[in-house]
């Protein structure tokens, strides 16, 4: 998501350092600022903090009127927003909103891209490969190369979700998902804070209406495989698999 968020702004104009509107408290931060406006245009939030090569944290905000706030002290909980505005604003995003939600809504724009993946020589071989050896669900940065083997429908894209999960939860890599239904989200199966073991499964999203649900002679379980590194980098360059 950080590298196509970099990609949709690789070509914008970058701000000159001289050229910035910043509040004067926040004068001493300029160059700071302009630095990072170097590497991603697009911010709205930014953590500065060298002054007097002394770090102390602050958040300075873009407003409306394209003035660069005061310096806000940063809190462990902004200074998470600021991180998450390198991915979130590259899209047009609030970071400050619900992470779990705007990682939905990226995945939503990059899926009809991630569908042309399908169409690659490359990744076809790529999953011809992984069914020979019986592996029926690839999962990449959030997108997930799904085998439906009834009816002729083959491959498919569908989304990963992270519905039910807390920020503490991580992946059960050992598990497997179990599908009753059609659904294009998939919940990779997670471990709890707890300890406890949540099995994988298929449902829709919010407004989807209920997911189209399989003959239970249908129910398939099967285990699924993470692909290492960023595989989104290949919808725009070189797939790592190549």
């Amino acid at each position: 998501m950080l590298a196509e968020a970099l990609r949709r702004h690789a070509h914008e104009n970058r701000p000159d350092a001289a050229a910035l509107k910043l509040e004067p408290q926040s004068e001493r931060y300029r160059q700071d600022l302009a630095e990072q406006l170097a590497d991603m245009p697009y911010l709205k939030v930014v953590k500065v903090g060298r002054s007097n090569n002394r770090w102390s944290h602050y958040l300075l905000y873009l407003r409306p009127d394209g003035i660069w706030s005061k310096p806000y002290y940063a809190t462990k909980k902004n200074a998470q927003i600021a991180e998450r505005a390198k991915i979130a604003n590259g899209f047009d995003l609030s970071a400050s909103d619900h992470w779990g939600k705007t990682k939905a809504t990226i995945r939503q724009l990059l899926l009809p891209r991630a569908n042309q993946l399908l169409q690659l020589a490359s990744v076809q071989r790529m999953l011809s490969d992984a069914l020979a050896n019986g592996e029926r669900v690839l999962v990449s940065n959030g997108i997930v190369f799904w085998y439906e083997p009834d009816g002729d429908i083959g491959w498919q894209v569908k989304e990963t979700s992270s519905a039910g999960r807390s920020e503490g939860a991580t992946i059960w890599k050992e598990g497997t998902i179990l599908s009753t239904n059609h659904g294009r989200l998939v919940v990779l199966p997670y471990v709890k804070e707890s300890g406890e073991h949540v099995r994988g499964h298929t449902k829709n999203g919010p407004g989807d209406g209920r997911a189209l649900p399989r003959h239970p002679d249908q129910y398939v379980d099967i285990p699924f495989s993470l692909y290492d590194g960023d595989l989104m980098i290949g919808l725009f360059g070189e797939l790592p698999y190549e």
